[in-house]
């Protein structure tokens, strides 16, 4: 009995360990103008994308664009091909390694005079839209972090762009994510608490023996 309740217990604190988060960042200053991004991190895979949200072949780069606005961070942003601005019919299409629970991306506007406003959708494995993030109208240079935050994890693949409507020039920049991680503490606990747990089992039917 009290090594079932051991056990129990040692189960409990790994999952209190369990909901911590690991911050990810790709950053496009990170990175030499005119990079290919598509695979720099394991954790994501970044590809263009048609308005269907299937990918077409236009690689993902690391874009210098500081006309005629700074960048959200730097001065570099997420291009399709070098083209810094994305549309209804090029989006960026982040697909990750393993389901997130939460993810943010900075949009800018991109015209001078004429408002836009950008859009993140998140999808799960079964292509199912589970919510998404809109940004007011920003006119021209101004910015908006477009985050979204599930309770679990359950984001497979996120597509970010400018919506039609106004223009479609609209900038994408410094994409986080995070994603629940246990922790190899409680994983170093839970295997010393089961092998402690077998200890005295065995130590318990020895003297039963005797």
């Amino acid at each position: 009995m009290k090594t079932k309740i051991a056990t129990a217990a040692l189960c409990l604190v790994v999952l209190a360990n369990y909901g911590q988060a690991q911050l990810l960042v790709l950053e496009p200053d990170a990175y030499l103008d005119a990079t290919v991004l598509n695979h720099v991190r394991p954790e994501v895979s970044l590809v263009t994308a048609g308005a269907n949200n299937l990918p077409i072949p236009f690689d993902v780069w690391a874009r210098h664009s500081t006309f005629p606005f700074m960048p959200p961070t730097g001065s570099n942003v997420f291009s399709h091909a070098g083209v810094p601005f994305w549309n209804t019919d090029r989006q960026l299409r982040m697909d990750f390694a393993g389901v997130i629970s939460t993810l943010s991306i900075d949009f800018q506007g991109g015209t001078t005079g004429s408002p836009e406003r950008g859009t993140l959708e998140v999808y799960n494995a079964q292509n199912v839209l589970l919510t998404s993030y809109l940004t007011a109208l920003l006119p021209g240079g101004q910015i908006e972090t477009m985050s979204i935050n599930r309770v679990s994890p359950d984001i497979a693949y996120a597509i970010a762009y400018t919506l039609p409507g106004q223009t479609s020039f609209g900038r994408l920049d410094h994409l986080v994510f995070s994603t629940p991680v246990p922790e190899p503490s409680a994983f170093a606990l839970l295997g010393a608490g089961f092998l402690g747990a077998l200890a005295v089992r065995r130590r318990t039917r020895r003297g039963q023996a005797e």
